[in-house]
Protein backbone atom coordinates (compact mmCIF):
# COMPACT_ATOMS: atom_id res chain seq x y z
CA UNK A 1 0.00 0.00 0.00
CA UNK A 2 2.80 2.45 0.89
CA UNK A 3 4.36 2.06 -2.58
CA UNK A 4 1.30 3.71 -4.09
CA UNK A 5 1.99 6.96 -2.26
CA UNK A 6 4.68 9.51 -3.10
CA UNK A 7 5.57 10.59 0.42
CA UNK A 8 7.86 13.39 -0.80
CA UNK A 9 4.91 14.99 -2.58
CA UNK A 10 2.71 14.56 0.48
CA UNK A 11 5.38 16.22 2.61
CA UNK A 12 5.66 19.16 0.19
CA UNK A 13 1.91 19.80 0.33
CA UNK A 14 1.91 19.56 4.12
CA UNK A 15 4.70 22.12 4.34
CA UNK A 16 2.92 24.42 1.90
CA UNK A 17 -0.18 24.64 4.06
CA UNK A 18 1.84 24.80 7.26
CA UNK A 19 3.05 28.17 5.95
CA UNK A 20 -0.36 29.16 4.57
CA UNK A 21 -2.53 28.92 7.67
CA UNK A 22 -2.03 30.90 10.88
CA UNK A 23 -1.57 29.57 14.39
CA UNK A 24 -4.53 27.49 15.50
CA UNK A 25 -5.76 30.23 17.84
CA UNK A 26 -6.27 32.54 14.85
CA UNK A 27 -8.27 30.14 12.69
CA UNK A 28 -11.90 31.26 12.13
CA UNK A 29 -14.58 29.79 14.40
CA UNK A 30 -18.00 28.47 13.39
CA UNK A 31 -20.47 27.16 15.93
CA UNK A 32 -21.68 24.11 13.98
CA UNK A 33 -21.26 22.05 10.83
CA UNK A 34 -24.65 23.20 9.64
CA UNK A 35 -23.54 26.83 9.86
CA UNK A 36 -20.93 26.14 7.16
CA UNK A 37 -22.65 23.46 5.08
CA UNK A 38 -26.15 24.93 4.70
CA UNK A 39 -25.04 28.19 3.00
CA UNK A 40 -22.82 26.20 0.62
CA UNK A 41 -25.70 23.87 -0.29
CA UNK A 42 -27.97 26.86 -0.93
CA UNK A 43 -25.29 28.45 -3.10
CA UNK A 44 -24.81 25.29 -5.14
CA UNK A 45 -28.56 24.85 -5.60
CA UNK A 46 -28.84 28.30 -7.22
CA UNK A 47 -26.84 27.05 -10.21
CA UNK A 48 -28.84 23.92 -10.97
CA UNK A 49 -32.53 22.99 -11.19
CA UNK A 50 -31.69 19.52 -9.89
CA UNK A 51 -31.24 18.51 -6.28
CA UNK A 52 -27.71 18.68 -4.87
CA UNK A 53 -26.25 15.20 -4.58
CA UNK A 54 -24.62 14.70 -1.19
CA UNK A 55 -22.71 11.71 0.13
CA UNK A 56 -22.23 11.30 3.88
CA UNK A 57 -19.07 9.19 4.37
CA UNK A 58 -18.97 7.32 7.66
CA UNK A 59 -22.58 8.29 8.18
CA UNK A 60 -23.30 6.16 11.24
CA UNK A 61 -26.86 6.92 12.32
CA UNK A 62 -27.18 9.70 9.71
CA UNK A 63 -27.06 12.53 12.22
CA UNK A 64 -25.89 14.87 9.46
CA UNK A 65 -29.24 14.55 7.68
CA UNK A 66 -30.99 15.83 10.80
CA UNK A 67 -28.67 18.86 10.95
CA UNK A 68 -29.44 19.65 7.30
CA UNK A 69 -33.21 19.72 7.83
CA UNK A 70 -33.50 23.37 6.61
CA UNK A 71 -32.14 22.35 3.17
CA UNK A 72 -33.40 18.77 3.06
CA UNK A 73 -35.65 19.65 0.12
CA UNK A 74 -32.60 20.80 -1.86
CA UNK A 75 -30.49 17.66 -1.53
CA UNK A 76 -30.42 14.06 -2.67
CA UNK A 77 -28.79 12.45 0.38
CA UNK A 78 -26.89 9.17 0.25
CA UNK A 79 -24.81 7.52 2.94
CA UNK A 80 -21.77 5.28 3.24
CA UNK A 81 -20.53 3.36 6.26
CA UNK A 82 -18.64 0.11 6.86
CA UNK A 83 -21.24 -1.00 9.44
CA UNK A 84 -23.50 -3.34 7.47
CA UNK A 85 -25.95 -3.61 10.37
CA UNK A 86 -27.06 -0.08 9.49
CA UNK A 87 -29.05 0.77 6.36
CA UNK A 88 -26.75 2.65 3.98
CA UNK A 89 -26.48 3.16 0.23
CA UNK A 90 -22.82 2.13 0.15
CA UNK A 91 -20.53 0.13 2.41
CA UNK A 92 -17.21 0.23 0.51
CA UNK A 93 -15.93 3.72 -0.29
CA UNK A 94 -13.44 2.46 -2.86
CA UNK A 95 -16.12 0.77 -4.97
CA UNK A 96 -18.37 3.85 -5.34
CA UNK A 97 -18.56 4.92 -8.99
CA UNK A 98 -21.18 7.66 -8.61
CA UNK A 99 -20.00 11.28 -8.28
CA UNK A 100 -21.48 13.88 -5.92
CA UNK A 101 -21.81 17.65 -5.67
CA UNK A 102 -20.94 17.51 -1.99
CA UNK A 103 -18.95 14.84 -0.16
CA UNK A 104 -18.92 15.06 3.62
CA UNK A 105 -16.99 13.06 6.21
CA UNK A 106 -17.04 13.60 9.97
CA UNK A 107 -14.98 11.76 12.59
CA UNK A 108 -13.60 9.16 10.15
CA UNK A 109 -10.08 10.10 9.06
CA UNK A 110 -8.67 9.87 12.61
CA UNK A 111 -9.51 6.14 12.57
CA UNK A 112 -7.02 5.57 9.72
CA UNK A 113 -3.23 5.29 9.65
CA UNK A 114 -1.06 7.59 7.51
CA UNK A 115 -1.22 5.60 4.26
CA UNK A 116 -4.93 4.97 4.68
CA UNK A 117 -5.50 8.70 5.22
CA UNK A 118 -3.89 9.52 1.87
CA UNK A 119 -5.90 6.93 -0.04
CA UNK A 120 -9.08 7.98 1.79
CA UNK A 121 -8.75 11.61 0.65
CA UNK A 122 -7.89 10.44 -2.89
CA UNK A 123 -11.17 8.53 -2.90
CA UNK A 124 -13.07 11.60 -1.70
CA UNK A 125 -11.60 13.54 -4.61
CA UNK A 126 -12.45 10.79 -7.08
CA UNK A 127 -16.15 10.76 -6.18
CA UNK A 128 -16.55 14.55 -6.04
CA UNK A 129 -17.95 16.21 -9.15
CA UNK A 130 -15.89 18.90 -10.86
CA UNK A 131 -16.99 22.14 -9.22
CA UNK A 132 -18.24 20.22 -6.19
CA UNK A 133 -17.09 20.42 -2.59
CA UNK A 134 -15.64 18.22 0.11
CA UNK A 135 -15.93 18.83 3.85
CA UNK A 136 -13.92 16.81 6.37
CA UNK A 137 -14.33 17.18 10.14
CA UNK A 138 -11.99 15.61 12.68
CA UNK A 139 -10.90 16.07 16.31
CA UNK A 140 -8.63 19.08 16.76
CA UNK A 141 -5.09 17.77 17.20
CA UNK A 142 -4.26 20.92 19.18
CA UNK A 143 -6.87 20.16 21.83
CA UNK A 144 -5.25 18.65 24.97
CA UNK A 145 -7.27 15.45 25.22
CA UNK A 146 -10.21 15.18 22.80
CA UNK A 147 -8.42 12.73 20.45
CA UNK A 148 -7.64 10.29 23.25
CA UNK A 149 -11.24 9.89 24.37
CA UNK A 150 -11.85 7.13 21.80
CA UNK A 151 -9.64 4.05 21.83
CA UNK A 152 -10.51 3.28 18.18
CA UNK A 153 -8.65 6.40 17.03
CA UNK A 154 -5.40 5.48 15.27
CA UNK A 155 -3.70 8.77 14.46
CA UNK A 156 -4.65 12.44 14.88
CA UNK A 157 -4.21 14.81 11.95
CA UNK A 158 -3.15 18.42 12.29
CA UNK A 159 -5.17 21.02 10.38
CA UNK A 160 -2.35 21.90 7.99
CA UNK A 161 -1.69 18.20 7.34
CA UNK A 162 -5.36 17.74 6.49
CA UNK A 163 -5.21 20.73 4.16
CA UNK A 164 -2.05 19.26 2.63
CA UNK A 165 -3.76 15.94 1.90
CA UNK A 166 -6.70 17.76 0.28
CA UNK A 167 -4.31 19.81 -1.85
CA UNK A 168 -2.23 16.76 -2.76
CA UNK A 169 -5.36 14.97 -3.98
CA UNK A 170 -6.36 17.93 -6.17
CA UNK A 171 -8.75 20.05 -4.11
CA UNK A 172 -8.39 23.84 -4.28
CA UNK A 173 -9.71 26.88 -2.37
CA UNK A 174 -9.10 25.02 0.89
CA UNK A 175 -10.40 26.56 4.11
CA UNK A 176 -9.96 25.51 7.72
CA UNK A 177 -12.37 26.30 10.55
CA UNK A 178 -12.59 25.51 14.25
CA UNK A 179 -15.89 24.08 15.42
CA UNK A 180 -17.15 25.22 18.81
CA UNK A 181 -20.01 27.15 20.40
CA UNK A 182 -18.65 30.35 21.93
CA UNK A 183 -20.92 31.14 24.86
CA UNK A 184 -19.97 33.82 27.41
CA UNK A 185 -18.41 31.30 29.80
CA UNK A 186 -16.11 29.90 27.12
CA UNK A 187 -15.19 33.39 25.94
CA UNK A 188 -14.18 34.33 29.47
CA UNK A 189 -12.15 31.14 29.91
CA UNK A 190 -10.34 31.69 26.62
CA UNK A 191 -9.55 35.29 27.57
CA UNK A 192 -8.29 34.23 30.97
CA UNK A 193 -5.98 31.49 29.70
CA UNK A 194 -5.02 33.03 26.35
CA UNK A 195 -1.33 33.32 27.23
CA UNK A 196 -1.15 29.71 28.42
CA UNK A 197 -2.89 28.43 25.29
CA UNK A 198 -0.40 30.31 23.12
CA UNK A 199 2.58 29.09 25.13
CA UNK A 200 1.53 25.42 24.90
CA UNK A 201 0.22 25.67 21.30
CA UNK A 202 -3.10 24.23 22.48
CA UNK A 203 -6.68 25.13 21.63
CA UNK A 204 -10.11 24.95 23.24
CA UNK A 205 -12.06 23.95 20.09
CA UNK A 206 -12.65 20.20 20.00
CA UNK A 207 -13.01 19.83 16.22
CA UNK A 208 -11.71 21.27 12.99
CA UNK A 209 -13.41 21.38 9.60
CA UNK A 210 -11.59 21.45 6.27
CA UNK A 211 -13.48 22.50 3.14
CA UNK A 212 -12.17 22.22 -0.41
CA UNK A 213 -13.39 22.55 -3.99
CA UNK A 214 -12.70 20.28 -6.95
Amino acid sequence: MNNEINWSEVHSWRQKFRKTFPRVQKLPIIDSLAARLIPEIKKLSENTPEKISLLDVGAGKKDLLKKLEPVKHLINYKSQDIDQKQNHDFYDLGSIEEKFDFVFSAEVIEHLDAAEKCLFVDNLFRITKTGGFVAVATPNANHPNVFWRDFTHKMPIHYYDLAGLLGHSGFVEIEIFRLTKMNWKKRFTVWRYKSLLNLLHTDFAQSILAVGKK
